[in-house]
């Protein structure tokens, strides 16, 4: 606040008072992340739930070793409701890096998380390819050993699984410094840029498993708020 030429103080304007138009582009693509963004949490806890009921690993020990047995129908079911709730993040994610490329061009703060965010997406990509990659192997052990039948060690590929391993690993660290330099860094300045509170306590909520449906619902209104804000401080007044 500052002191005006009438001897009173004045607030000083909101950053986006000049670029409404680039912020209601941004905020319509946060909208649109988060609502996809909520839809795949709800998909990532109902396998996450599926798979104890289904079954699709089991393990037992004999005098000859451990043997596994994978129910092939539950695990394409796994993987159909994976493949989806990837297919959403990504969307969530480009959506994302997109806002905040749109509002880095008049906000610096934002260069940095839109950075960030390319690298949670890349990273992302290859970890998926990995779980693939993994289950292919497991495919691969299943017909060896035939449908139905206990996997012996002697179908399972180590090699192949230990460098997959690996690239979850390599990839997995790269994907953590994405999500958090990148989408909560980017989310929590979203409530410095639109002073909304809602926003930073989203960007915590989100890092927690369960407790982030409640931070995606918070960002959810956090962004409607927004967007209304600069909808009606861009609205011509009217004089009766």
């Amino acid at each position: 606040m500052g002191p005006s030429q009438y001897g009173w103080t004045t607030s000083p304007a909101p950053q986006w008072q000049d670029t409404r138009a680039t912020d209601r582009s941004a905020l319509n693509d946060v909208f649109i992340a988060v609502v996809l963004g909520l839809v795949a949490v709800f998909i990532s806890v109902g396998w996450l739930f599926a798979s104890p009921a289904l079954s699709v690993l089991t393990a037992s020990t004999s005098a000859s070793g451990t043997t596994i047995s994978v129910a092939q129908s539950g695990l394409v079911l796994i993987l159909i409701l994976i493949g989806i709730s990837a297919a959403l993040e990504l969307v969530q994610l480009w959506l994302y890096r997109r806002a905040f490329v749109t509002l880095a061009r008049v906000d610096d703060q934002f260069s940095t998380p839109s950075k960030l965010v390319l690298v949670l997406l890349i990273a992302l990509v290859f970890l998926i390819l990995a779980v693939i990659g993994i289950f292919y192997e497991l495919a691969q052990a299943v017909s060896c050993a035939g449908a139905g039948n206990p996997i012996p060690a002697s179908c399972i590929d180590g090699g192949a699984v230990l460098g997959l391993l690996g690239l979850l690993l390599v990839f997995g660290i790269a994907a953590l410094v994405g999500f958090f330099g990148g989408l909560i860094l980017g989310i929590w300045r979203l409530g410095t840029r639109y002073n909304d509170g809602l926003f930073k306590a989203g960007a915590i909520l989100t890092i927690f498993p369960v407790l982030n449906i409640i931070g995606t619902i918070l960002i959810l209104v956090a962004t409607h708020r927004a967007r209304e804000v600069i909808a009606r401080s861009g609205a011509p007044s009217s004089f009766g």
